[in-house]
């Protein structure tokens, strides 16, 4: 059996055109990490020279997620900071020498839902008076 010019036409333009078909194109990569649709700057952080107890409370549309948390102190020679959401504790974390610089940086996130508040309470050995804190996270849709 033999092969015309136009079998072999043929064929020759069909394995162009699957050559052409499965070819790789251009990648399309999308951020990784958290989703947020907030239409601004998600973006939020809190910070200063704490009060025995200092209230964190998210917007009644967004929930707030918390990511990172610092403090220190100069002079104490301990300090202690408790978490409470609903009267639950959260988060805990304990310095225990001067010049101490605790933080914690959340994988996933603490989520203080909409409306709802959350409650860092502070305590040092000689007194809140050398402490400063920072709070920091991003809204996140309920």
């Amino acid at each position: 059996m033999q092969t015309s010019r136009f079998q072999l036409g043929l064929m020759a333009t069909l394995a162009v055109g699957l050559g052409f078909s499965l070819a790789s194109s251009d990648a399309i990569g999308y951020p990784a990490g958290a989703a947020v649709s907030y239409g601004s700057n998600p973006v939020w952080s809190v910070g200063g020279a704490p009060s025995a107890t200092e209230t964190l409370t998210a917007p009644e549309d967004q929930d707030m997620i918390i990511t990172d948390v610092h403090f220190s102190n100069t002079d104490a020679q301990w300090i202690k900071l408790e978490m409470y959401l609903s009267g639950a504790t959260v988060a805990g974390f304990i310095s225990d020498g001067v010049y101490d610089r605790p933080e914690a940086s959340f994988q996933s996130g603490i989520r203080v839902p909409a409306g709802e508040s959350l409650s860092m309470l502070f305590e040092a050995y000689y007194g809140l008076s050398s402490v400063r804190y920072t709070v920091s996270g991003y809204y996140a849709q309920p």
